[in-house]
């Protein structure tokens, strides 16, 4: 076996994965050359119908990423056959068990599996795990306005002045997680992680005010 072989056989994994999302969505090769044009990197429709019909033999990084977004399927199922087989062959003539091979792709951590500190694996699951704080933090605002918007239309007194506590805990327990998820960033920050952007509803998590009342992000740009 050559190492020709080994790239013609993940090459052909990537061609039998795009045609069949992109039947899927009921795209024809054109169609899906519009879509990775519209995201800003042309892929030919020839370019598309020679790699399914196996007339290519090798696929550029950029083409992995353009058409994953394009069919909207993570990159990594472009190289694994993930849900299709059992093992994949990782390098040549190397298989392991596909679970294995993702975890590996994706430095996947087990939860009381922590990685070796200063390493890329652990900084990906920083990152995991402040994804998951954001995610957390998300439902806690959402479950403590849900409460507000139902308080706020009970008309029995006693009922209100429970709930009103309730909301009361409810609002100390999102302030805690805003200052848990800032806490957080500021960390990775000092470990000289630079954490993720925030989206726009939680952008004020970077924001902080000064002793004269002007905002600042974390950066001390106004």
């Amino acid at each position: 076996m050559t190492q020709n072989d080994w790239q013609g056989r993940l090459t052909g994994h990537v061609a039998d994965t795009v045609r069949r999302h992109r039947k899927e969505r009921g795209l024809s090769a054109q169609g899906l050359a519009d879509a990775c044009a519209a995201l800003g990197y042309e892929i030919p429709r020839t370019a598309i119908a020679n790699l399914e019909n196996g007339r290519r033999s090798s696929v550029e990084i950029a083409e992995i990423f353009v058409l994953a977004r394009a069919l909207g399927i993570p990159p990594i199922v472009l190289l694994l056959p993930i849900g299709t087989a059992g093992a994949a062959e990782v390098v040549p003539g190397q298989s392991l068990p596909i679970w294995d091979a993702v975890a590996w792709f994706t430095a996947e951590t087990l939860i009381g599996d922590e990685p070796e500190p200063g390493t890329v694996d652990e900084i990906i699951f920083e990152l995991r795990s402040h994804a998951a704080g954001l995610n957390s933090l998300r439902k806690a605002i959402a479950f403590a306005e849900e409460t507000r918007r139902g308080t706020s239309l009970m008309r029995d007194p006693a009922q209100r002045a429970r709930n009103a506590d309730m909301q009361a805990k409810l609002d100390d327990y999102v302030r805690q997680y805003i200052i848990d998820v800032q806490d957080f960033r500021a960390r990775l920050r000092q470990r000289g992680i630079e954490p993720p952007v925030l989206p726009e509803d939680l952008d004020y998590l970077d924001l902080t005010v000064d002793t004269d009342g002007e905002i600042h992000s974390v950066d001390g740009t106004r």
